[in-house]
């Protein structure tokens, strides 16, 4: 089934947080339920001293106001829309209403058949955060990442995406990310409305970002495998390397025995070289760098 769907400067996150994005206390959207989530500290991730980002390489992309270049090995292409507001009303599920947005298809993806669609959003802030209370708490989660970059991160701190009907199971690799004009956090993660497994068709490249004057929010949803997972999602199949841990079968598996997979999955995954994954890590964390959002 799929999901229905730093350096700000200290002024404009202030006003932005005490405007816009700190609501009373209110019920959490019902289209993102809970969802069980590690409960280990992830390794704190470290900023890419950047003063002037070095010129990126690829096949430029240009849509809008949005820019960025695909590495060689990432995809053949780019297919860009702007799609326009959308209120909520009985016919339209909460997670998709939205203040208009941008959503950039990759085309000839390097992995397909994968669960999740690889693709950028682009929203506006203040629009997104007055019609999604979710993605507010989302934008404010990631605001505190990138005004701490040396705090330690689980998922609990990590933002989610509110348009997917699930909450973050599963998220390892993390790093902080310079782009062009602004600063974000990418994941390697998995997401879920149960005990999920991490295995190479649910997998992705989770990047959430923000542009440095506060007015556009970034979501990259890019599918990663590993050679070493499971190559699906089902409990029987085992890991492609001896290695790696299998799924337990979360039916039966207490709390305790599926907190250590993930811790496990975890470390292997934190451990791995980025030309292991497919994409390579490090040309998916250079397309990020290279996204440039003017006014």
């Amino acid at each position: 089934m799929k999901y229905p769907a730093f350096a700000f400067s200290l002024i404009a996150l202030t006003a932005l947080a005490c405007n816009l994005l700190t609501p009373a206390p209110q019920a959490a959207p019902a289209a993102e339920p809970a969802a069980p989530q590690q409960e280990e500290t992830m390794p704190q991730p470290e900023a890419i001293p950047t003063a002037t980002l070095p010129p990126q390489t690829g096949l430029p992309f240009n849509f809008e106001h949005f820019s960025f270049n695909i590495p060689e090995g990432i995809a053949s292409g780019a297919t860009g829309q702007s799609l326009p507001p959308l209120t909520g009303d009985e016919n339209t599920p909460p997670w998709e209403v939205t203040p208009g947005h941008l959503e950039i298809r990759l085309d000839g993806y390097s992995l397909s058949e994968k669960f999740h669609t690889p693709r950028l959003y682009v929203f506006p802030v203040v629009g997104l955060a007055a019609v999604q209370p979710g993605a507010a708490e989302n934008i404010n989660r990631l605001q505190e990442i990138l005004a701490a970059p040396d705090a330690p991160l689980s998922i609990h701190s990590l933002p989610g995406i509110h348009f997917f009907n699930a909450g973050t199971v599963f998220a390892a690799n993390t790093q902080i990310v310079r782009f062009q004009n602004g600063s974000g956090v990418r994941a390697l993660a998995v997401f879920g409305q149960y005990y999920a497994p991490v295995s190479n068709h649910e997998l992705f490249y989770h990047f959430q970002g923000l542009t440095d004057n506060g007015q556009y929010y970034i979501i990259a949803i890019l599918p990663i495998t590993h050679p070493g997972l499971q190559a699906d999602s089902n409990p029987g199949s085992a890991p492609a390397d001896a290695g790696f841990p299998a799924y337990p079968d979360y039916t039966t598996a207490t709390d305790v025995e599926m907190e250590n997979y993930y811790s496990n999955m975890t470390d292997l995954l934190n451990t791995a070289l980025p030309e292991i994954f497919a994409p390579n890590l490090a040309r998916l964390d250079q397309m990020m760098e290279s996204i440039q959002v003017t006014p």
